[in-house]
């Protein structure tokens, strides 16, 4: 062995080099695949909110049908209600790339078609309702293989700040894509949008083919199965106590927030908040999820992963009633930025241990089952927000969300699944110990 001169072998010197190096992963932001699934993502999450905005404000143009343009709407929540679980099955069977891949193809073509009808005046009715059902197939398929594939870019390290990104692409396209939609459908043309919307799509494709990294799924799959296939991500969830805690943590208050838009702007509306004061409240929202995505893996680096969560779930429960005071506009977009900055905090964390704690190849399915729990979660509670509202008020309202919020606190704090994770801290995510490591392949069991 040769010695340096600063003392040590040089082969000690190089493993010590090669530890440090592999302590601290470099930043995505040096990962050329991620900062293609970067610039995809986003701009698929763009292209999504400004079909969510334009696809009724073209359906009011031509119909003048309020009821029309909410039928529409009605027919995109199909495909995440019935399709999410074979969507995932999919994903986990065939090529990722290949799903991402048809899906931005086919949401280009679907969305090409209202724009180029709209200026040869062909644009029907039953054609919007078709390219609601197509282009939302397309969005859910997408987003679960999206999902999926983000471990193989990223490698083990950094799926907390992949995690971050993610919320930080959504929060930032829901803030952007809307007024976007609507200046376009308004001053240049109700075709410009869709326009735009599909040659995102185009760009979309083209990001997928430039990423090198292997997207998975690994290997060749088993004989099919359909009816264990289709139940697979439930059962691998439950099967997982720190996956099956948060998703319950999560789901529950995807219920429970899905009408909160609803509550705030009968509440802006009576304590005489103008319109630019309620769209203010939304726009705080906007800013909190992101504030919210950028702080996350700070807070459960210096918190840890229970203190992070359970803390979150208790700040919500404080924070919530405040909404009974007689607050005007700007504190109750105070308040709900401050509570949509722990939500995005909540969201981030689950999604990285959504990717730490389930096999790369099981991820589709399991995916396929968190977007049917949320979709599935979300009509339903816009219901129960408005019935609440015509029964109790704004006031009785609150005090049953804020019951039910600390009912979410309570669990957070005493569920077993936080408590015996064996995840505290993020800085033993990735470190190699066993309990942190990606399950192996249950398929043999699972059939």
């Amino acid at each position: 062995m040769t010695s340096t001169p600063c003392g040590g072998t040089a082969e000690q010197k190089s493993a010590s080099a090669g530890e440090a190096a592999e302590e601290k992963p470099a930043s995505l932001r040096r990962n050329r695949d991620f900062r293609f699934w970067w610039g995809g993502t986003m701009l698929s999450a763009i292209g999504d909110e400004l079909t969510a905005v334009a696809l009724p404000l073209i359906v009011l143009l031509i119909t003048d049908s309020p009821l029309h343009a909410g039928l529409v709407g009605s027919v995109e929540s199909i495909p995440p209600l019935l399709l999410s679980l074979p969507l995932g099955m999919l994903v986990d069977r065939v090529s990722r790339r290949a799903v991402m891949l048809a899906a931005s193809l086919l949401s280009a073509a679907s969305i090409a078609t209202v724009a180029i009808a709209f200026l040869l005046d062909g644009l029907s009715l039953p054609q919007l309702y078709v390219v609601a059902f197509v282009n939302s197939l397309a969005a859910t398929a997408y987003r679960i293989a999206d999902t999926a594939a983000l471990p193989g870019i990223t490698g083990p390290h950094k799926l907390g700040e992949a995690a971050s990104q993610s919320e930080t692409i959504f929060g930032t396209s829901a803030l952007i894509a809307p007024p976007l939609a609507g200046l376009m459908f308004e001053t240049m043309s109700p075709a410009a949008p869709f326009l735009l919307d599909a040659l995102s799509f185009v760009a979309v494709a083209a990001a997928i083919l430039a990423i090198r990294s292997r997207l998975g799924p690994e290997g060749a799959p088993e004989p099919l199965r359909w009816r264990r296939e289709l139940t697979a991500g439930m059962r691998i969830t439950a099967g997982l106590p720190l996956v099956r805690a948060l998703t319950l943590l999560t789901t529950v208050g995807d219920f429970l927030f899905a009408g909160i838009g609803l509550l705030l702007i009968v509440l802006a509306k009576g304590s005489g908040a103008s319109g630019f004061e309620v769209g203010a409240v939304f726009t705080a929202a906007g800013v909190g999820s992101l504030l919210g995505a950028a702080l996350a893996p700070r807070i459960e680096a210096g918190l840890g992963l229970r203190t992070a969560v359970v803390g979150k779930h208790w700040l919500t429960a404080l924070l919530f009633p405040l909404l009974l005071v007689d607050l005007p506009g700007w504190g109750i977009g105070l308040v709900w930025g401050l509570v949509a900055l722990q939500v995005a905090v909540l969201n981030v964390i689950q999604m990285k241990y959504l990717m730490s704690q389930v096999h790369s190849d099981q991820l589709g399915r399991v995916q396929g089952f968190m977007t049917f729990l949320s979709k599935s979660s979300l009509p339903l509670g816009y219901a129960l927000t408005g019935l609440l509202l015509d029964r109790w008020g704004t006031r009785g309202t609150i005090v049953f969300f804020e019951a039910v919020l600390l009912c979410l606190a309570v669990y957070a704090l005493l569920g077993r699944g936080l408590r015996a994770s064996p995840v505290t801290r993020s800085e033993d995510a990735g470190s190699g110990a066993p309990d942190d490591q990606p399950l192996p392949s249950r398929r043999g069991s699972e059939r």
